[in-house]
Parts: C-alpha cells; sequence; structure tokens
C-alpha cells in the first residue's frame, strides 16, 4: 500500500510540476540583446550581448533562445552555444538555468567576413519543466541591426589619375570668389550687387567700380561605381565577388580622398537595400561624410537598377561640370569612352580604373587620361 501511495504522490508531483512549469515558467521574463558597437568594418570582431532576468519566485530550470542569422556573421567558440550555419542563414541557440529573481549576462564574440545591412527581427524562448516533458514557447520582437562597412582598399595617392589636385601639372577647374580676399577692382558688370561696389575707386575712376574677388579652387570629385560584372549583363550580378571589391576600392579612394580635403561624392547603379532608385551620395567632405558614405555602401543590395550608360547620360544632361570623376567598372568599352568625352567636354576631369580581379592593383582604362575638354 505505501508503494501505491509513493506512485500516487510522484505522480501528482510530476503533474504538477509539469502545469506549473508549462504555465508560468516563461513568465516575468525579460531578455535583451544588443551589439557593443551598431557599425564596425568587415572582418572587425563585434560583441553581442545576451542579458536574461526571471523576477519571481519560480525557478526556469531550462531555457532556449533561438534566432536565425546571416550565414556571414561568424561566431567564436563558447560553451552553452549552438550554431547550425547553412549556405546563407544560421540558426543560433544559446541554453540558459535561471534561478529565482536571477539575472544573466552572455556576452557572444562576433566577427563579420562581409559588408552589409545585417538585422535581427525576431527570438523565440522555450522554456519547459525539470524534465522536459512539456515546454512553452514565445517570440519577441527585436529591433537590432549591425551595419558592416566595406574594408577600404589600400589605394596609394599616386594611383589616383588626378594631378590637378595633387599640385603637379594643374588642369582647369572649378573655381569659386573668395570673399575674404580681394584683389583688385573691375568694371561694373550686370548681376554685380551693391555689396560689391567699391565707392574709392569709383569715386577716383569716374565709372562704377566693384571688388575684384580672388579665386580658390574647390576640391571635389565624384565616384561611379558600375554594377555590371560583363559587359551586355542582364540584371543579375553572377560575379559578387567583383563587384564587393569594386565596392571596397570605392570606398578606398573615398578615404584617401577625403584625408586630402576634398569633397567627395558617389553613386552606382545599384540600390539601397529595400529601395529601387541608384545609390547617390551628394559630394561633401569631412569624416562624417565619410562614415555615411561606409554606411552608404554597408546597405548596397547586390543587384542592378539601371545600365551603367543611363546613369553616365543622366549626368551628362544634367551638366554636371568642375569636378574630377573617377569611373570604376569590371570593363571598358567605346559606348563608356564616348560618354567619359562627354563628361570631359562638360569641364570635367574623367579618369577610369577597371576593377580588379582578386587582390590585384586597379588598372586605368583608355578614359584614364586626365584632362577637360
Amino acid at each position: 500500500m505505501a508503494i501505491l501511495w509513493f506512485v500516487i504522490t510522484a505522480v501528482l508531483l510530476m503533474g504538477a510540476q509539469t502545469y506549473l512549469f508549462k504555465k508560468w515558467a516563461l513568465s516575468k521574463l525579460t531578455f535583451e540583446r544588443r551589439f557593443s558597437s551598431k557599425t564596425c568594418f568587415n572582418g572587425e570582431t563585434v560583441e553581442w550581448v545576451e542579458q536574461l532576468s526571471n523576477r519571481k519566485w519560480l525557478p526556469v530550470p531550462w531555457l532556449r533562445v533561438e534566432s536565425q542569422l546571416s550565414s556571414h556573421l561568424r561566431f567564436g567558440k563558447q560553451e552553452n552555444l549552438d550554431v547550425s550555419s547553412g549556405q546563407m542563414y544560421q540558426n543560433h541557440r544559446s541554453f540558459f538555468t535561471l534561478a529565482p529573481y536571477t539575472k544573466i549576462t552572455r556576452t557572444h564574440r562576433i566577427t563579420p567576413d562581409k559588408r552589409g545591412w545585417y538585422k535581427m527581427n525576431t527570438v523565440t524562448l522555450t522554456g519547459g519543466d525539470l524534465l522536459g516533458s512539456a515546454q512553452n514557447s514565445i517570440q519577441l520582437s527585436l529591433q537590432e541591426e549591425l551595419i558592416v562597412f566595406p574594408l577600404p582598399a589600400e589605394v596609394p595617392l599616386d594611383q589616383l589619375p588626378f594631378r590637378s589636385w595633387q599640385g603637379e601639372n594643374p588642369v582647369r577647374r572649378h573655381v569659386i570668389t573668395d570673399p575674404f580676399s580681394i584683389a583688385g577692382t573691375r568694371g561694373y558688370q550686370p548681376g554685380d550687387t551693391l555689396r560689391q561696389v567699391n565707392w574709392k575707386a569709383t569715386a577716383r575712376t569716374g565709372e562704377l567700380q566693384v571688388h575684384q574677388y580672388d579665386y580658390t579652387a574647390t576640391r571635389c570629385m565624384m565616384i561611379y561605381l558600375n554594377a555590371e560584372d560583363v559587359e551586355g549583363m542582364w540584371r543579375a550580378i553572377s560575379n559578387e565577388a567583383l563587384i564587393e571589391r569594386g565596392i571596397e576600392w570605392a570606398a578606398g579612394v573615398a578615404e584617401r580622398v577625403i584625408a586630402q580635403g576634398m569633397q567627395v561624392g558617389f553613386m552606382a547603379n545599384m540600390p539601397i537595400m529595400g529601395t529601387i532608385e541608384s545609390a547617390y551620395a551628394e559630394p561633401l567632405s569631412g569624416q562624417d561624410h565619410l562614415y555615411g558614405l561606409y554606411e552608404l555602401m554597408a546597405k548596397l543590395a547586390m543587384e542592378r537598377t539601371q545600365k551603367f550608360t543611363e546613369l553616365l547620360e543622366e549626368a551628362v544632361e544634367l551638366r554636371y561640370a568642375n569636378r574630377d570623376v573617377l569611373l570604376l567598372s569590371a570593363y571598358w568599352n567605346d559606348e563608356l569612352e564616348q560618354l567619359a568625352e562627354e563628361l570631359r567636354h562638360n569641364g570635367n576631369a574623367v579618369a577610369s580604373w577597371l576593377i580588379p580581379e582578386k587582390n590585384e592593383g586597379a588598372k586605368t582604362g583608355s578614359a584614364g587620361k586626365e584632362g577637360v575638354a
């Protein structure tokens, strides 16, 4: 009889704990996940912090935290961590045991192997009883993201085919008047304002004279990146590695040129993820603008928005002038050469680089000559 009561009691206790943990194990649990930095460069290690809090008297015997991430985010080896990786995505599982009123913080080290815009939208928490016979799951929404900048390619300044801003053999450039540098006076011309009038010179000559301001050269480069990996391609990019190198070379050029005090703009026949228009950034200078360019390049989707010739035709039609223009492309042909000539005719210095295979240096295309029309 004692054995019977023992069995009955054990069954009741098992049923009670199963009901108790299934119903309440996930109650009053809070979960937070964050990156130590919102941005990093490709190949740079960042920390991914998970924080769990059990704010009740009932312990959680076991808890599994699951999420799906890009396979380009590489995890370091760690206990209580299981990662199943596929070609595009990987399943990340962390395992916890929480005592009553306990907070646990766990840090993972992640190294991205590709630039990109990585979003973590949901996470699933699964917990159960002591015997593992019952479990319950909840899904939480997250708004975490990691922006991985392209690693700028090493681009020596002497490889940039623009002597005009290196102080050698200057070419005709865009210049603007400097109101703080007065070089003399000249006769009045339509469009001059009263503020420009030099009254002493006017009284001396008997004719209306205005200040003649000196000129300051604007230092501006525009980088155009071609997403077409071969001549005559359709929308699909087959050689993604080659275009990724083009992005790295564009980042390297922007980095080195901004370090020289120039303004840099960027345009590619590729969209920002989630959009359909070609990516574009106005020429500006400074470190804030440089990191803005890095972010734009990180978010580029690997697809083509329009033909590269169409993109350049738009630049010609808008009559952009007085710029150093760098064309980065996997190929070069007569049609691109003609458009480069038209950009020169508008008053730009134009050069082209062929995107290098593997880790070779960029090659200068037939448009690599300097000068403006």
